[in-house]
């Protein structure tokens, strides 16, 4: 693994410094509003005071065939269905429609597909279940855009279908009687960035005839709120306004099960953020999905009885506990797997697969890997003939769209840009691999990189609880408004002490006159690359947090590197390293990657020294940086000593010198024959 690329923002100082007089805004946020290119006027306002209207329900396509569908259905005492998804944004989603439903009188039931059974969207067996229960009219929520054959088997047996959805459609859309999803071609609501339930609530507010939303917000926006922050989708326009009502909402403790469920998890009195959200609620809504069936939560949400709510929180904690477990051992199984078999690395996708992994933590687990690879992932759990897949991706490589480009190969398949799910049969399996990643290599011979945004520079000495404290005035923060993320450069590491029995790391750093510490998570002590004494720049984001009743300066570590990498010419040397492995050999006109003989002993010297090297090729890379070394050299030196023997990769993928090799010719080496035929210099 490469590095990370940082996209540092181009802002002037004196541009935030005359923002700030004219605002009056602190000047650590107006560097933060500058680097995001808000001016002042409405994008500014909208951001600090968003305000709360909402638009009008009626510019969503479809919303009136809804409304009349369903108000019919009320006043013949129809038996309604909504069906939803298992995620956190489908359980929400199903819970705002089904209370609202009944609130209002209607006959409803709700059904939420078995991961396990099942797996994602409206089914077949669904469908004739809910005709057993004598429904005449399902309501989709945060599904359904894709399910075209379904539908029509509804329809034969005399079952319509409203759609609501936020996932991205197919060239066609299915036969329904509504089909509410602002990412429609011919609907021009502007709202694509609205998460499932936000567009069931839109449906919400039609029925109710609240054309600004403010009265449906005062029922429902902290259920509307936890599901939009789960699904990552942009914090921008109308969610924005949703998020902050939502955790007025939620701090009031009205929602029985809601304060049951905080009250389980331990954050009860104190401040909610958009963050705090995303890191406990969630996880705890989402475990019940992902560990079976979906009810316990939905219920959740539903009842009165706080007794209940109380029992039911206890059981999503028992899920999930069991949720992280199985998540650290498919994770360990994958590590496993990445050092065993170092060419999965070189392809442009990451793709790994195995034998009855649990569905309901692989599309997590394929995150985590896509984040620390910096590559798109998709990983398959196969079982009974099946391979069921979840895919996660970098900016810049549509993960769907690459998916529909072989759907050939597969029996369902929906999602987004950056993450999507799809089934096929294991006989279609190493097919669509194959096309795939043939698809990534014609459309991006270079493939997009997973990137960090950073806002600006931070002096260390700006670390104060004054400075931080300021920022909160941007917030909620999630997808589209993340939180500020700095950099700080020429940081030399003073300690490194494990944390939470080495399952994380806190580094005391010192530079420009000042010391702090910083918290790596997820980063223990032996995989750590750096030493005491290295310099490094980091990028991190701060918060204010309260510790023994005092108010300080939290650093959480984003990422960090050597000072004085050049970031462009490792992306790309490493790049061009890996196309060479995987015989691409036309950009090897561009970029010369053959080590000298020298380049070749500077490394096999340091890794002798070493005898043992625990970490990636780039991390030695850094280390012999300053000596003149070359990325894509040092990779092509590693290729050149494996080849002859003079070191081999151990089973947790570490760098071990052979001891007491045989002495060898470096020119009977094919990598370095094969690398003098491609090298700019000898053609």
């Amino acid at each position: 693994m490469g590095i990370k690329r940082w996209n540092i923002s181009s802002l002037r100082e004196e541009e935030a410094e005359e923002f700030s007089r004219k605002t009056g805004l602190p000047l650590l946020v107006s560097r933060v509003i500058c680097a995001r290119g808000i001016q002042l006027g409405e994008g500014l306002e909208q951001l600090i005071s968003p305000g709360s209207s909402l638009s009008s329900p009626y510019c969503l396509r479809d919303m009136e065939k809804a409304v009349v569908r369903i108000r019919r259905a009320m006043e013949d005492a129809e038996q309604i269905a909504v069906f939803g998804d298992y995620d956190c944004d489908g359980i929400t989603a199903t819970a705002l429609m089904t209370g609202y439903l009944q609130t209002v009188g209607a006959r409803v039931i709700y059904s939420v597909p078995d991961r396990e059974r099942e797996g994602y969207g409206l089914n077949m067996p669904a469908i004739d279940f809910l005709h057993g229960q004598k429904v005449s009219l399902i309501v989709t929520v945060d599904n359904g855009i894709s399910a075209h054959q379904e539908i029509d088997y509804a329809k034969s047996l005399g079952i319509d279908v409203i759609v609501t959805d936020h996932h991205t459609p197919r060239e066609t859309l299915p036969d329904a009687v509504a089909i509410i999803n602002p990412h429609r071609a011919d609907c021009e609501s502007g709202l694509t960035y609205l998460s499932g339930v936000g567009v069931a609530f839109k449906l919400v507010c039609a029925l109710e005839e609240d054309e600004q939303g403010g009265e449906m917000l005062g029922h429902y926006s902290d259920l509307v709120m936890i599901g939009t922050v789960a699904d990552v989708v942009p914090l921008v326009g109308e969610n924005l306004i949703i998020v902050q009502r939502g955790l007025e909402q939620l701090s009031q403790n009205e929602h029985v099960g809601l304060s049951a469920l905080i009250e389980r998890i331990g954050i009860s009195g104190k401040a909610l953020t958009a963050e705090t959200v995303a890191f406990n609620i969630v996880p705890w809504i989402n475990a019940v999905g992902r560990m079976g069936p979906v009810d316990d939560a939905i219920e959740l949400l539903l009842t009165d009885d706080f007794p209940y709510a109380w029992d039911i929180a206890g059981q999503m904690d028992s899920l999930n506990t069991q949720r992280k477990e199985i998540e650290a051992d498919v994770c360990a199984q994958i590590e496993a797997m990445l050092a065993a078999d170092p060419a999965l690395m070189r392809e442009r996708l990451l793709i790994m697969a195995g034998e009855g992994w649990h569905h309901g933590v692989v599309g997590i687990v394929a995150a985590r890997v896509m984040e620390r690879t910096g590559k798109p992932c998709i990983l398959f759990s196969l079982e009974k003939g099946e391979a069921r897949g979840s895919a996660r991706s970098v900016p810049g490589f549509s993960i769907i769209e690459a998916i529909a480009a072989c759907s050939e190969y597969l029996t369902r398949y929906g999602g987004h840009p950056l993450a999507a799910g799809m089934t096929l049969l294991r006989e279609n399996f190493d097919n669509f691999i194959a096309a795939i990643q043939a698809y990534a290599r014609e459309h991006h011979p270079f493939m997009p990189q997973f990137s960090i945004d950073v806002d600006c520079a931070l002096h260390p000495k700006e670390l104060s609880v004054g400075n931080i404290a300021a920022l909160s005035v941007l917030e909620p923060y999630g997808a589209g408004n993340k939180s500020p993320c700095f950099l700080m450069e020429e940081l030399t590491i003073e300690r490194i002490m494990p944390l939470s029995g080495g399952k994380h790391i806190r580094l005391t750093l010192s530079g420009k006159g000042t010391s702090f510490t910083a918290v790596y998570f997820r980063m223990s002590e032996s995989d750590f690359p750096y030493r005491r004494g290295d310099v490094i720049d980091l990028v991190a984001n701060v918060s204010v947090s309260e510790y023994a009743g005092k108010m300080q300066v939290s650093v959480i570590v984003r990422d960090l590197r050597y000072s004085g990498i050049d970031q462009e010419s490792v992306i790309r040397a490493g790049e061009a390293y890996a196309c060479f492995l995987r015989g691409e050999y036309d950009v090897l006109k561009e970029v010369d990657i053959l080590p000298g003989r020298e380049g070749i002993a500077l490394v096999y010297r340091y890794l002798r020294r070493e005898k043992t090297y625990n970490y990636s090729p780039a991390e030695l890379y850094y280390r012999l940086m300053e000596s003149g070394a070359e990325y894509a050299k040092v990779l092509a030196a590693l290729q050149v000593l494996t080849e002859m023997g003079l070191i081999e990769t151990g089973e947790q993928g570490q760098l071990i010198c052979v001891p007491d090799p045989p002495k060898i010719d470096l020119e009977l080496s094919g990598v370095l024959q094969k690398l003098r035929s491609l090298s700019p210099a000898h053609t």
